[in-house]
């Protein structure tokens, strides 16, 4: 219960980060609730020597800038401010992971992002974040979280992690209804019992082999919200794939679902493509291999893709995320 009850106080600056994310999807890229940080989800993964920093892209950003500050020895967080005078700054980075290196061991470091479109000045930075390299790092945490909901129930998937032993699954809609799985050994799990018409927040946690501490535990996963209702949308594809059809073209394939009447894919420059984020494609014929790229060429560069269910119910969550370098049309 200690490890979760931390969970919930990250969500008090992720829920805030999430929600203004999706209502602003063409708005400008410093835009927030806040009128001193930019939203947007923001994680450090420990390392040995080093930690990466993850992040959901922002539809308006072409690169990013990464903010780093060892602890003064007053493990107080320091503002935007702070950061920019006395930080460290790696810029003009494409897309997440990045791994700041050459850190010391159990000495912590503060961690900020801004975003920068082209032609425009640099973003407001993130609330800051902070984590301590160590030789024995803990699990990182679960990759392409997803939360598919159904009639009064949702069912959350995540790609497995290696070395881990377990892993946990926690919902959220208030400081005052949450929730946790049993440790479970697979990576879905079905919430049931939901409300339907509430929107819940999940997120995953990965558990390594020692259930009396928490320090080699995974920090907290991205979240992902789904609202269950008596009428769901499909089920997000599987099993998707990207074959380079040379030239910049390239075709996309998944299993399709029983009962999708279309399909979306959804491409983008920078990991962590969403609805919200990636350039559109829409495939009305459900029993065909759509191709992405015959109609736009892709130029060099390494694009992710993910592809989304339709009906008469709405869109599905996105499936997990697949990537393709293209390297034959500069």
């Amino acid at each position: 219960m200690r490890k979760f009850l931390s969970y919930l106080l990250l969500l008090s600056s992720l829920t805030m980060f999430a929600s203004a994310c999706s209502s602003s999807g063409d708005s400008n890229i410093g835009s927030s609730e806040s009128e001193e940080y930019l939203p947007i989800q923001l994680r450090a993964d420990a390392g040995r020597n080093e930690i990466t920093l993850e992040w959901k892209m922002l539809p308006a950003a072409d690169t990013y800038n990464i903010y780093y500050l060892e602890d003064d020895g007053s493990n107080e967080q320091p503002n935007s401010a702070k950061m920019k005078s006395d930080g460290n700054k790696i810029e003009g980075i494409i897309s997440a992971p990045y791994p700041v290196t050459g850190l010391q061991n159990g000495t912590t470091y503060w961690f900020a992002l801004s975003a920068k479109a082209e032609g425009e000045d640099e973003s407001d930075l993130t609330k800051t974040i902070y984590s301590t390299p160590q030789d024995n790092p803990p699990l990182p945490a679960p990759e392409n979280v997803r939360a598919n909901a159904g009639d009064g129930e949702a069912t959350i998937t995540w790609d497995a992690v290696p070395y881990a032993n377990g892993y946990k699954v926690y919902y959220y809609t208030s400081f005052t209804n949450y929730g946790e799985s049993d440790k479970i050994n697979n990576n879905f799990y079905t919430f049931t019992g939901l409300n339907n018409g509430q929107e819940y927040i999940f997120w995953v946690a990965a558990l390594d082999g020692d259930d009396n501490s928490t320090t080699g535990d995974s920090s907290a996963s991205f979240i992902y919200a789904a609202q269950p209702s008596i009428h769901p949308p499909p089920v997000a594809p599987t099993n998707l794939a990207i074959i380079n059809n040379n030239n910049g073209n390239i075709i996309v394939e998944w299993d399709t679902m029983s009962d999708a009447t279309a399909y979306n894919i959804y491409i983008a420059k920078a990991k962590g493509v969403t609805k919200l984020t990636g350039a559109v494609t829409n495939i009305p014929d459900p029993d065909t291999s759509p191709q992405q790229g015959s109609g736009t060429i892709l130029t060099n560069g390494t694009y992710y893709i993910v592809v989304t269910s339709l009906n008469n119910n709405g869109e599905s969550a996105e499936s997990r995320e697949v990537s393709i370098p293209i390297t034959d049309n500069p």
